[in-house]
């Protein structure tokens, strides 16, 4: 099985596609980065909503997505994407491996976070889905919690490394 990324309402950019032990680690990294950045409630909200992509929660093969249901509002798209963006170079930067407990495949993992990039990149407020918000439980707080371990904003079940250990 494998997790898919896609900007469907730009098929000419290409998806991304990885297995679920790299989808796993690609999550990690991400959520790692986000929660390191995230100092407003909206910034915590995608930390969480990237956490809640957790295959030891919904499965393997099950949490890839669109990138137009993210949970993205047209009042802060801006700042939302402009956060996510700065996600992906935190998370290239290496911000936060140590945490992981193992050292991750960069060959593997930086083409995929390269092409997430250009997927977002590309992004425009006019693709956002209203569908989006249709796990808001798992991913939405009035207070946000770290995990102890790992550092990172967790989501509704927890946190997607200690859950995928």
């Amino acid at each position: 099985m494998a997790n898919f990324i896609t900007y469907d309402a730009r098929p000419d950019l290409p998806y991304l596609q990885m297995s679920n032990s790299l989808t796993s680690v690609f999550i990690g990294v991400l959520a790692l980065a986000a929660s390191s950045l995230a100092s407003a409630h909206r910034q915590c909200q995608f930390a969480a909503w990237i956490a809640a992509r957790d295959q030891g929660i919904f499965g393997l093969g099950t949490v890839g997505f669109d990138i137009a249901e993210m949970p993205w509002e047209i009042e802060s798209f801006v700042e939302d994407r402009s956060f996510i963006l700065r996600t992906i170079e935190t998370a290239k930067a290496k911000r936060d491996w140590h945490r992981l407990g193992y050292e991750p495949k960069e060959e593997w993992l930086m083409p995929c976070l390269d092409k997430f990039h250009v997927l977002l990149a590309a992004f425009v407020p006019a693709d956002i889905r209203a569908e989006a918000t249709d796990r808001k439980g798992l991913w939405s707080a009035p207070e946000f919690e770290r995990c102890p371990a790992h550092g990172l904003i967790k989501h509704a079940h927890g946190c997607p490394i200690c859950n995928g250990a």
